[in-house]
Order: structure tokens, then sequence, then C-alpha cells
């Protein structure tokens, strides 16, 4: 879930405008953000409300956490093969390190649903429908995806040497995707560990190498990593780092996800501070319920050789990796 939050960054298009017509006095509208993974440990609902006060002007309503959440409703993820339905719990994921970003909604608390996937079995290709009761008397809210079955691919393997070197040469991955897997976002993430004055700070970067896809393979120069580096850190004399726990996970998604970024949204993940959606999939209401799936490498280890261009590359030189 938390790569797909960072790989999926959607277009923030409609604000707290009083000239969208977007509500009408006295009616709620659920908005809905629900991604589900079967390679993640947890899932996360977002379930809010689109509700105006002709007297109140809507920035106020935004920041007032009364107006943003529903209480007394229940969300539920059922497996169709078989009816069995699996209750979520309301929690406040600021409390669970899903920090809400600033922007014009309330961000604190941040109310989230939550299940461990150890308790609802996602097997691939099942359909897994959401119901949201309590909104309406006389009805449920409700949507229906498909868990994504994994790809194949073969390389990299994790705890395997991996080559950045030389810089004009092509990092190339390949995959098989399976049918209900259309769009796809292959990510190389990396822990720094800084030191500055004896004291240690640690960062987590991810280096996105192309945003999703619909071909089966990327391809790209291994030179690019060392730009993006030097890109994403400071260069400061005083500061020395070390390249640690280098990964690299294969983020896919289904048809929900594509035509959700198509149609160019974003800003509504589970920590956003972002506003409505414009596309949905839900029986009523706006948002989407869709799935990915995270496919991870991990404990990567760069050869010697990729090393020392790291330490003494005219790119990544001043960096002070050691």
């Amino acid at each position: 879930m938390k790569y797909f939050l960072f790989v999926f960054s959607f277009l923030l298009i409609v604000s707290c405008d009083n000239e969208l017509d977007l509500v009408a006095p006295n009616k709620e509208i659920p908005v809905v953000y629900g991604i589900i993974d079967q390679s993640d440990s947890i899932q996360y609902i977002r379930v809010e409300r689109v509700f105006l006060d002709p007297n109140v002007a809507a920035p106020i309503i935004a920041k007032n956490p009364d107006s943003l959440y529903f209480e007394g409703i229940t969300v539920k993820l059922i497996r169709e093969s078989t009816g069995e339905e699996y209750e979520m719990e309301r929690i406040d994921g600021n409390l669970e390190g899903l920090v809400r970003d600033d922007g014009a909604f309330a961000d604190t608390p941040n109310y989230l649903y939550k299940i461990l996937t150890e308790n609802i079995p996602l097997l691939p290709k099942e359909k897994i429908t959401i119901s949201i009761e309590g909104i309406y008397e006389d009805r449920n809210v409700t949507a229906t995806t498909a868990v994504i079955e994994p790809p194949i691919f073969i390389t990299p393997v994790s705890g395997s040497n991996f080559s950045l070197s030389p810089f004009d040469s092509k990092i190339t991955i390949g995959w098989n995707p399976k049918a209900n897997a259309v769009i796809f976002t292959p990510i190389f993430s990396m822990d720094i560990e800084e030191t500055k004055d004896g004291e240690i700070t640690n960062k987590h970067l991810k280096w996105v190498v192309e945003s999703n896809l619909t071909k089966s393979k990327i391809s790209a120069l291994r030179g690019d990593f060392f730009r993006f580096l030097i890109g994403a850190l400071k260069v400061d004399p005083e500061i020395t780092r070390r390249l640690s726990n280098f990964e690299f996970a294969l983020v896919s998604g289904d048809a929900n996800v594509s035509a959700f970024i198509n149609v160019g949204q974003a800003n509504l993940g589970l920590t956003s501070s972002g506003e409505i959606p414009n596309y949905s999939n839900l029986s009523e209401g706006l948002g989407i319920f869709g799935a990915t799936y995270t496919d991870r490498r991990v404990e990567l280890r760069l050869n010697g050789t990729s090393r020392d261009s790291l330490k003494n590359s005219t790119i990544t030189r001043d960096l002070n990796f050691k």
C-alpha cells in the first residue's frame, strides 16, 4: 500500500469552490478511496463525505472533522465466491504512520477503516466487494474489484548483486503480467544513512523509473540512478553517507486504478490532503475501489564497480558516499 501511495501521484483538480455544483444542501455524498493489495499485511479504506452548508463557507466546513467523516457506518469486505463478510475497524491513521498531508481538509484525526490481511483470504482473481452500510437507510454503497494475480518476472533476485555501471548501459527488466493487471510502476528504493557532526539520520528514497506503464518491460540508463541521487540529496561537505537496504518493487494495478489515473485524479490517498475525485466505480458517490499488487525484491547488493562509481563518479562524488 505504501508503494502505491507513492507511485500513483494523483492530480487534485477539484477544490472547495462554491461555484462547483457537486452537492446540494442537505445531501451527503460518500467519497471512498480503497485499494486492496494481497501483498500487503494490512488493508486500509478511506471513507469520507461531501456536505456543504449554504450558511457556512466551504473552507470552514472542510477543516471540521465532524463534517468530514460519517458516524455510525459499517464498512465490510465481502468475498463474492463464498459470501463471507469481513467488518473493518475504524482507526486513526495518524497513529499508524499514515499521517495526512496538510491541505484544505482536516488532518486530525485521520479516520480510516482497517483489516489485517491474514484475517481475510485474498486469492488471486477472486472478486471482492466493498459494502458501506449506514450512509443511506435503504441501500448500501458498493463496488467490486478482483484481486490482482501476481506477474511473473525473474530478475532481479532478492539478495543478489546488482550492477549500476557503466553509466551509458541500460537496466532492462521484463515481466509477464496476468489478465487483470493492466498498469505498472517499477521502483528502486533505498535507505541512506547520513552522518554529520557525529549525529546519524536516515532517509528513505524512491527512484520511480517510469510511472503507470502499459507495457511489460522497462529499459533505463544506469546513469539515471546517479542523476536521481544528486537531485534528491543535498551536497554538504560535512555529511558522509552510506547506502543500505536497496530494493526493487513492481507495482501492478487493475483496470479501476488505470481508469482513475487516466482521468487525471490525485491527492486522494490514505494520507492525502485532497478532496473530491472525478472518477468513480462506486454504486453511488465518488471514488475508487480497485486492486494493486506489489512484488518486492529485497536486500539487493550493489557490486563493487557500482559502489566505486557511487563514491568517485563525477556525478555523485560530492555526496560523500563511503
